[in-house]
């Protein structure tokens, strides 16, 4: 891919395996920076996240009066409005501060997802090739994981779960990205790990590789599996569009569809305007893990 030194962002909707695939990144020598956030029991092997980068995605959402929960996310507008003042300055230098002298830095945070309309413009100010990983995972499972840690309400969990998938699937397009499947990585991580080098046009290393196979994976860490019969969510139309969306691009048990398939751009459109028209979640909310 050049010599241009590289960002790759890691998006998807949180308790979708972000963590996991971010640590994969590492594997493949990808720095994710010496500043992470700390381990925590509901992430005991870590969240592999800037915490710099999480505390200014944080201060940012709180200056547009929302938290990552909140729905629906900040439009579009209201976050390019930010752009040209201090906001936007104080984002590059962060980035700029973040990777200098690194060839390729991994930088990973659920709320990027939601906040691309600002991030995107800005990542054109930066000398780097950005490159995008879309995490997907089943979004009865990720409800029934908030639900089990926040007890968010499994209507409320899938509607957010479209916002991110759908803000990371429209927010990402025209870079070079890759929608990658949690539950494949479970289920064949040396394939899901060839896939990743391919795509990424990066190298492994044996030794990290055996790492993160023998001692940072681990299905007991899943957190929830949709199948089996315990998911709160119920058919509700955010749960239902959710669904659709996740059958249509995980078709099968390897890997999720391109983003970049026709047909994948087309059922995004058609996902827009079914997710714009739907009703607000009846499920008031308030939590700040």
């Amino acid at each position: 891919m050049g010599t241009k030194p590289r960002l790759i962002l890691v998006l998807g909707m949180h308790r979708s395996g972000t963590s996991a695939f971010a640590r994969a990144l590492q594997v493949f020598g990808v720095s994710l920076g010496n500043h992470l956030l700390p381990s925590h029991p509901c992430n005991p092997k870590g969240f592999f996240e800037d915490a710099e980068v999480y505390a200014f995605n944080k201060a940012l959402l709180g200056y547009l009066d929302q938290k990552w929960y909140d729905f629906p996310p900040p439009s579009a507008q209201r976050q390019r409005a930010l752009i040209k003042g201090g906001w936007g300055s104080a984002a590059i230098d962060l980035l700029q501060q973040k990777t200098a002298g690194i060839p390729v830095f991994g930088l990973k945070d659920p709320r990027l997802s939601i906040l691309l309309p600002f991030w995107r413009p800005l990542l054109a100010k930066i000398d780097r090739q950005t490159q995008c990983l879309i995490c997907l995972r089943n979004p009865d499972s990720v409800a029934h994981s908030l639900h089990r840690r926040d007890n968010m309400p499994a209507a409320k969990a899938c509607a957010l779960w479209i916002a991110h998938t759908l803000g990371a699937l429209t927010g990402s397009t025209g870079l070079p990205r890759l929608c990658v499947g949690y539950e494949a990585l479970l289920r064949d991580p040396v394939r899901q790990l060839t896939r990743l080098g391919r795509e990424l046009h990066l190298t492994p290393d044996i030794n990290q590789q055996h790492v993160f196979l023998e001692e940072f994976l681990d299905a007991r860490l899943c957190h929830h599996n949709s199948d089996d019969g315990s998911s709160p969510a119920g058919n509700d139309p955010h749960t239902k569009l959710a669904r659709d969306i996740h059958t249509a691009l995980c078709t099968d048990d390897t890997s999720p569809l391109s983003p970049d398939d026709p047909a994948v751009i087309r059922l995004t459109g058609q996902w827009l305007l079914r997710f714009r028209a739907l009703p607000l979640p009846d499920s008031p909310y308030a939590y700040e893990p």
